[in-house]
């Protein structure tokens, strides 16, 4: 379990995705630039006109977090999308109709992200991570999709 310390006054939620892969985008500089690394929606699969940070950046763009492994700085992950703020994929997850969780496949999986053991072997979003678990989307409440890799 996280303390309020190593929390910083984020939500652990928030807090616990930073750092987790993208979905077909990248960051470009340590500045925070980013850029779409494919032509569709990582989602639904049509055309992708944006890229969508998975923890909203009003959560502040940088979580520095402190373990006994180390110091990290993480940003939030990043996903392909089709839409903007109001309409297509971007749209339904900036309103609510849709969400997007990262999934551990084992508990102590979970375990090892939270104490900085995974990110000390691997570093912030690397894709090695999706080895221990998946990016789930949903909408309505059900189950709509798995993501196991960044190139899907």
């Amino acid at each position: 379990m996280l303390t309020a310390e190593q929390l910083h006054g984020w939500s652990s939620d928030k807090a616990l995705l930073m750092g987790l892969p993208h979905i077909g985008a990248r960051y470009t500089t340590k500045g925070g630039k980013y850029e779409p690394e494919r032509r569709w929606c990582s989602i639904c699969g049509i055309t992708a006109t944006s890229v969508h940070h998975i923890v909203p950046i009003r959560h502040g763009h940088v979580f520095g977090f402190a373990t006994k492994y180390g110091y990290f700085e993480l940003r939030s992950p990043l996903i392909t999308l089709c839409g903007h703020g109001t309409a297509g994929c971007h749209g339904k997850l900036h309103d609510g109709r849709m969400t997007i969780i990262w999934a551990w496949d084992e508990p102590e999986f979970a375990d090892a992200w939270e104490s900085g053991e995974l990110l000390s072997r691997f570093g912030a979003h690397n894709p090695a991570l999706y080895c221990y678990g998946r990016w789930q989307v949903y909408t309505k409440g059900e189950l709509y999709k798995e993501i196991r890799s960044q190139g899907l």
